[in-house]
């Protein structure tokens, strides 16, 4: 699994490779529900996220939760680009606003992404911080 954005002009095309490498263009909400499926298959894989005491994590598990962590970051970075002026009019900037701080700030002080997944968001990451989110 691997999934990215791709810009042609104003719209955004999604590509989501599946288990077997083949890319698949896709839309947004497509993509998302791919991403979703995937992450709530991994959490509930008990091979991945062991529910048995002194069973151990698998080889690679950071590498996982790191997949996990940038695809949720994906998520709410395409609610903002796509969906924000929606989440204003709904009242629900202010929780969306702090979902995301807060998964930023988590992300940091784990080492789970990497400066260039986070790159293109990183004034609004500043700007919260400066607010006070995280």
């Amino acid at each position: 699994m691997w999934a990215g954005c791709v810009c042609l002009g104003a719209s955004r095309v999604y590509v989501w490779t599946d288990e077997q490498g083949k890319k698949l263009k896709c839309s947004a909400p497509l993509y998302f529900d791919y991403a979703m499926c995937y992450v709530q298959d991994l959490l509930g894989d008990e091979d991945v996220f062991p529910t048995k005491s002194g069973t151990p994590f698998p080889r690679g598990f950071v590498f996982l939760v790191q997949k996990v962590f940038l695809l949720l970051f994906r998520t709410l970075a395409h609610f903002y680009w796509s969906h924000y002026r929606e989440t204003l009019a709904l009242g629900l900037h202010p929780h969306l606003n702090t979902l995301f701080a807060h998964l930023t700030h988590f992300c940091r002080q784990h080492a789970l992404l990497e400066p260039e997944d986070t790159a293109p968001l990183q004034d609004l990451v500043r700007a919260l911080e400066g607010r006070g989110y995280s």
